[in-house]
C-alpha cells in the first residue's frame, strides 16, 4: 500500500487557500451586513395585536412603510397574543429585546405595566446608537420619551355630548351611564360629557355608575326608565358596551324611536345596531388615522426631527410632548365609514334596512 503523502505543491496550495479564506469571508460579510442595514425597522409593542384598533393601525403602518422610498419594515408584537397563561410582562420584555437585536431604529410602546416599563425605555436609550421611544395610549411613568400619542378622552365625551345637544335641541332629560368607578379613561370621557351638558340649563341629567358590561347597563337603564315613567329623551354611555346594554332596555320598553342613544368606542355590536336603525350614534376613535400619526412620528424620530405635538402633559416631574389623534361621529347617514374596521357587518348589504 502506498503511503498518503502530501506533495510540496499540494501543501503550498493548502497554505495559500488558508491565507486567502479570511480575506474572502471579510469581502462577503460586509455585503450581507449592508443589505440588512439598508432596512429601516420600526418596532411596535402593544398588549394585543389582534384587537381591532391595533389591527387597523398595523395595516396602515405597513402600507405607509411600503410606500416609503426607503426600505421600511414595521415589526409588531403583542405580549398577550399567546394566551392568558403566559407571563405577559416577561414576554413583553423578551419581544422588545428581540426587536432591539434586530436593530430597530425606533420603538412605539403601549406598556403592559406603565410603572415598570421605564427599564425597557432605559435599555433602548442605552443602545448605540440610542433607540427613541414613542409611548402609545399609555404614558410610561417617570421617564422621558421622544413623544406620546394618545386619544383626548375628554374630547371624546365632549363630542358625544355635543351631538346629543344638537339632536334634542338643548333641552330634555338625559341618562348618562358613567361606567364603573376607578377607570381613568371612562372618568375623563365623563368629564368631557359634563363639560358640555352643564352649559345647558334645560338639560336635566340623571347619571348612574354601571359595571362595564351589557347586562349591568341594561338593568340600570331599565330601572331609570321605570323610575321616571319613561320620561327620558336620551341615553349617553361612555363606552360602547354600556350603550349596547342601554339599547336592550330601550327596546324592552319599545322606545327605540323615542330615545336617542349615543356611545363611545364604535364597537362591532354598537355599529351593527346603528346599521339596523336601533342605535343613533357612536364616537369612532379612527384607528387608521392613529396608525398614520404613529408612523409619521416614528419617521421623524429616525430622522432626528422634533416631535409634532399638541400639548405637553404632566408625567410625574416630567412634561411629555403629546399628540392627540382625531375622532368622529358615526351615525345612520355615514355608517359605511366603519366598513374597513368591521367588514363582516357589510357582507349582506341587502339585509340592511
Amino acid at each position: 500500500m502506498k503511503p498518503n503523502l502530501i506533495l510540496p505543491s499540494q501543501n503550498m496550495n493548502i497554505i495559500r487557500f488558508a491565507l486567502v479564506l479570511p480575506l474572502i469571508l471579510l469581502a462577503i460579510l460586509p455585503f450581507g451586513c449592508r443589505q440588512d442595514e439598508s432596512k429601516i425597522r420600526i418596532g411596535v409593542s402593544v398588549p394585543k395585536t389582534t384587537a381591532p384598533i391595533y389591527t387597523l393601525m398595523r395595516e396602515k403602518m405597513i402600507e405607509l412603510g411600503k410606500a416609503e422610498k426607503h426600505n421600511v419594515e414595521v415589526i409588531w408584537h403583542g405580549a398577550e397574543d399567546q394566551g392568558s397563561k403566559k407571563n405577559h410582562i416577561a414576554r413583553e420584555k423578551q419581544q422588545i429585546e428581540e426587536m432591539l437585536n434586530l436593530n430597530i431604529k425606533v420603538l412605539i410602546l403601549k406598556p403592559l405595566a406603565p410603572n415598570s416599563a421605564y427599564t425597557i425605555v432605559s435599555k433602548a436609550k442605552n443602545r448605540k446608537p440610542p433607540v427613541p421611544v414613542i409611548s402609545l395610549d399609555q404614558m410610561i411613568t417617570g421617564v422621558s420619551t421622544y413623544g406620546h400619542i394618545d386619544i383626548n378622552e375628554i374630547s371624546l365625551g365632549e363630542q358625544a355630548a355635543q351631538y346629543l345637544i344638537n339632536q334634542i335641541k338643548g333641552r330634555g332629560k338625559v341618562l348618562v351611564l358613567e361606567g364603573p368607578i376607578g377607570i381613568p379613561s371612562l372618568r375623563n370621557i365623563s368629564i368631557g360629557v359634563y363639560n358640555v351638558l352643564y352649559a345647558y340649563k334645560q338639560i336635566h341629567i340623571h347619571n348612574r355608575a354601571s359595571l362595564l358590561n351589557e347586562q349591568s347597563a341594561s338593568s340600570t337603564t331599565d330601572q331609570v326608565l321605570r323610575d321616571y315613567a319613561k320620561n327620558i329623551q336620551a341615553v349617553l354611555a361612555v363606552d360602547s358596551r354600556l350603550a349596547v346594554g342601554a339599547i336592550q332596555a330601550v327596546q324592552l320598553h319599545k322606545m327605540t324611536d323615542l330615545i336617542l342613544t349615543i356611545g363611545v368606542g364604535a364597537s362591532k355590536e354598537a355599529c351593527k345596531l346603528i346599521i339596523e336603525n336601533q342605535h343613533d350614534a357612536e364616537v369612532d376613535l379612527q384607528p387608521e388615522q392613529r396608525g398614520e400619526e404613529a408612523f409619521n412620528a416614528a419617521m421623524k424620530a429616525i430622522k432626528q426631527k422634533p416631535f409634532d405635538f399638541d400639548q405637553q402633559l404632566q408625567n410625574g416631574r416630567i412634561m411629555t410632548k403629546t399628540k392627540f389623534t382625531s375622532s368622529r361621529i358615526i351615525t345612520k347617514s355615514n355608517y359605511t365609514l366603519v366598513k374597513k374596521m368591521w367588514p363582516s357587518l357589510f357582507k349582506n348589504q341587502d339585509g340592511i334596512r
